[in-house]
């Protein structure tokens, strides 16, 4: 069950850094208000990436980008979530707003899922959206589509990646972390 796929890369204590746990069970964490989480990151990250972020463009940018991305991560593990908890753990270091997001899935989905990820990183993600989009109007019930992540690759240049770990103490589930590294600045 362990493996990667993608670009995973875990934020360091490099620098500024944010942990966030949703506790599902305890309390219904409705994945359409997620976006609070989501927002949350974006307004802290541009305020401590100031330094990169002088012009105001470049932080409205910033802060669509990121809070964008977060809110489809949070999103989806909302949303799959299987047990557990939801994290979140965001980091910008080196010029990368780097964020990873990790939750519980059934072990009877990780092969289905490794195929879509490879899937998502193997073609050509403008290609592959317009294609999913057709997809998605012909048959409206599809609820796998994955329009978010490739709405990350196309339009936000957003690199991902996926690792696939057992899940603490429940056999039946594995633990998914999803990141995405964005660039703080454009070049």
């Amino acid at each position: 069950m362990d493996g990667i796929i993608g670009e995973y890369r875990e934020p360091t204590d490099a620098g500024p850094r944010v942990t966030l746990v949703f506790y599902p069970g305890a309390f219904p964490v409705r994945w359409n208000q997620c976006s609070v989480a989501a927002d949350f990151f974006a307004e802290y990250f541009v305020e401590v990436s100031e330094s990169e972020l002088t012009e105001e463009a470049e932080r409205r940018d910033f802060i669509g980008s990121v809070g964008y991305v977060l809110n489809e991560l949070i999103e989806n593990a909302v949303k799959f979530c299987a047990g557990g908890t939801v994290v979140i753990e965001a980091g910008v270091e080196t010029g990368e707003f780097v964020v990873v997001v990790s939750n519980q899935i059934a072990t009877t989905t990780v092969d289905g899922l490794r195929v879509k990820f490879a899937e998502l990183l193997d073609g050509d993600p403008a290609d592959l959206l317009m294609q999913r989009v057709e997809e998605n109007a012909a048959n409206p019930e599809l609820t796998t589509s994955g329009l978010g992540f490739l709405t990350m690759l196309s339009d936000y240049k957003a690199r991902l990646g996926w690792r696939f770990d057992p899940a603490p103490g429940n056999p039946d589930n594995a633990l998914l972390k999803t990141t995405a590294r964005l660039q703080v600045k454009s070049a």
